[in-house]
């Protein structure tokens, strides 16, 4: 056998045995024999790693510093380019250095060669590790399909990856642990009516679609008890054979109960809370203490209060008890006033009707009022009256204008709100054209004037029109009815006065209702921190912009305008009347800045958001009911997630591996760049 072949012998013995290469040696070594044990697809023993590099001098291959030159010298990748890719990119990021390595293993200092293949071993069993957890988290994941779901109001709309619609609580209940196992969010929708789309979640949302069954229903006790996914206008039918109702109802019956309640809906009278004050019982899918149940009773109330009005970040709702009313009949007004006698009545109005609200008409000098009072038992239901009996004639003069701004559209058969979006459409932010709209409006009102009578449910249910964004807040204005401080419409003459001044084109009608309050810490028409002897008088106030056009460009405009138009009403009223915007109506900011302002505006207005917090943590302590609604403006900021963004990067360090590794990688990426 020749020396060389020797040496060569005796250096994959080395090699078998796992044993450092000496860098001493390497003189001795011929440089074909070493460029044959370190080219690039040499046979090694499993988990041996040669370091070499470049020399800075010759750009040839060398072994730790040395530079060799010659017609056997061959080229080596270097040191980060012969790792394994998770190792390599930890070696670049911390700075690994081939010479400085080789001359730990010449003094004996341990031997890099090991520690990188300890790493691999580590790299390779993190691997395993999540990949073991995609698989679990496949394999137990709740029946779901992708799903794009729209709000009724057509302004928001979302591609949602995972829409499970569980068909009993056992499901709901393993639907929601294994949200909470593997931390993705599982945001709880009813029936996607909120403007502001408050349920809507691209990586997963759970409906109640098909809970909906009527549990039980107690004469006695006058409470109804369903199931959470229950519609309104379902449950009324159901309760309507027992002679029973619920106490109010919103503008719009087609919510699911949970979403009913959990958003603060409310309907109007200055004597009846919101929605959720009624709720006297639910049980909660929680994902921190599964399935609890939480009443008005319980040795302490505050976790029910929370939860009966939290936007569904508690928990999700499967079944709701309810506190109901005798079913009656209703006998509903609708005139018109001035400004100057809503000034001079409004007390007496306020006291004189269960129900009442008014429409505002910007730019003129019309109020429509709209008031109701219950129909004694035994009394002969009365026949509708009006002012003008035929639809033509009350809807003249939108005709007459439509005919005169858009003489090509056929106006025939169309009712009040296809007129007023017809109107609209032809130039939506014209100032001087909304303020004909509003005009032509106002003179509807007045030829609609009159009475009808019907069942509760029937008469507070209204049509809200077409598509529109819209803009909703509270605030309280005194202790009961009978000590209203005026703050109502002192509201109302500012809001009218600042639209005046700014030429905002408001189309018809800016909404006026009252409530009592509430004892919801997080309703906007809470009377937390105030007297619980003293039922509390809150105003709401809606303001609005149609979308009557599909086109883009248009929707777009009024989109942009509305916020605007929302934007200044908040400035310059928000913080001097305490408002608080409708959860269901409340929008998360773009800018990190405003979003600040408005999180900052939420814990001035609600006493309650640390407590809801606290809480929080203990029922859904991983925020996997959540949105970046619901982080951004009463949750964890953190959690909110940028476009493009991955959920992962909101998980707590070390739950999942892929979250490291993601980060690794874009630090890694980031010091590539700074290099080059």
């Amino acid at each position: 056998m020749s020396s060389r072949q020797s040496m060569l012998a005796a250096v994959r013995r080395a090699l078998a045995s796992a044993s450092p290469i000496d860098p001493s040696s390497a003189p001795r070594l011929a440089p074909r024999a070493l460029g044959e044990l370190v080219r690039p697809g040499a046979i090694l023993p499993s988990g041996v790693v040669v370091v070499a590099r470049r020399s800075a001098s010759g750009g040839r291959a060398g072994v730790a510093a040395a530079s060799y030159r010659g017609p056997f010298a061959t080229a080596h990748p270097s040191k980060e380019e012969n790792m394994p890719f998770a190792a390599r990119h930890l070696a670049v990021r911390f700075g690994g250095d081939g010479a400085a390595d080789a001359g730990a293993h010449a003094k004996g200092g341990g031997g890099s060669g090991l520690h990188l293949r300890a790493l691999r071993y580590i790299v390779a069993a993190l691997a395993a590790a999540e990949v073991a957890l995609w698989a679990s988290s496949q394999a137990s994941a709740p029946e779901a399909e992708e799903q794009t779901v729209s709000n009724w109001s057509g302004t928001q709309h979302v591609d949602c990856a995972r829409y499970a619609q569980p068909e009993s609580v056992d499901a709901l209940a393993k639907a929601v642990e294994w949200a909470h196992t593997h931390r993705r969010r599982l945001r709880p929708v009813g029936s996607a009516l909120s403007p502001n789309g408050a349920a809507f979640n691209a990586e997963g949302m759970i409906s109640l679609a098909l809970l909906d069954e009527l549990v039980r229903v107690d004469r006695d006790a006058m409470t109804v008890t369903t199931q959470a996914g229950a519609r309104v206008l379902e449950l009324v039918e159901k309760l309507r054979p027992h002679g029973l109702t619920l106490a109010n109802y919103a503008s719009i019956r087609e919510q699911q109960i949970g979403g009913f309640t959990q958003v603060g809906a409310h309907g109007t009278g200055a004597r009846i809370p919101p929605l959720d004050e009624t709720v006297t019982s639910l049980a909660l899918v929680t994902p921190g203490e599964g399935l609890i149940r939480l009443s008005e009773d319980d040795e302490d109330p505050e976790r029910f209060r929370m939860a009966r009005c939290a936007i569904g970040s508690l928990g999700v709702a499967s079944e709701v008890t309810l506190r109901c009313v005798p079913a009656h009949r209703l006998l509903e007004r609708t005139w018109t006033a001035t400004h100057e006698e809503v000034w001079k009545n409004h007390d007496k109005w306020l006291k004189e009707h269960q129900h009442i609200r008014y429409m505002w008409i910007p730019h003129t000098d019309t109020v429509v009022v709209v008031g109701s009072n219950p129909l004694a038992a035994n009394a002969k239901v009365p026949k509708p009256t009006s002012a003008f009996k035929s639809e033509a004639k009350k809807t003249e003069p939108m005709v007459k204008l439509l005919k005169e701004v858009a003489p090509g559209v056929d106006a025939t058969g169309m009712g009040f709100g296809q007129l007023r979006d017809e109107l609209l459409k032809v130039n939506p932010l014209d100032l001087e054209h909304v303020k004909r709209c509003n005009a032509a409006e106002a003179e509807f009102w007045r030829r609609n004037a009159g009475t009808r009578c019907d069942w509760s449910d029937q008469i507070l249910g209204f049509d809200c029109g077409g598509e529109q964004h819209v803009y909703e807040i509270a605030f309280r204005t005194g202790d009961d009815v009978d000590s209203n401080t005026g703050a109502d419409l002192a509201y109302m003459k500012e809001l009218l006065a600042m639209i005046e001044r700014e030429g905002i084109p408001a189309p018809a009608p800016i909404e006026q209702r009252w409530s009592a309050g509430s004892k919801s810490p997080l309703s906007p028409a809470t009377n937390d921190g105030r007297d619980p002897s003293k039922p509390g008088l809150h105003s709401w106030i809606g303001i609005i912009m149609y979308l009557p056009s599909p086109d883009p460009t248009s929707r777009a405009a009024i989109t942009e305008a509305f916020k605007s138009y929302a934007k200044k009403e908040e400035a310059a009223l928000g913080e001097k009347y305490g408002i608080r915007t409708h959860w269901a109506k409340i929008e998360l900011p773009e800018g990190d800045e405003e979003r600040r302002e408005a999180r900052a505006r939420i814990e001035s207005r609600y006493p309650g958001a640390d407590r809801f917090r606290k809480i929080r943590a203990e029922l859904d302590p991983k925020g996997v009911l959540g949105n970046n609604l619901i982080e951004g403006l009463l949750g964890d900021p953190k959690r909110v997630l940028r476009p493009g963004q991955s959920r992962s990067d909101w998980m707590a360090p070390g739950e999942y591996v892929e979250a490291a590794i993601r980060s690794a990688r874009r630090a890694t990426r980031s010091t590539t760049d700074a290099r080059h």
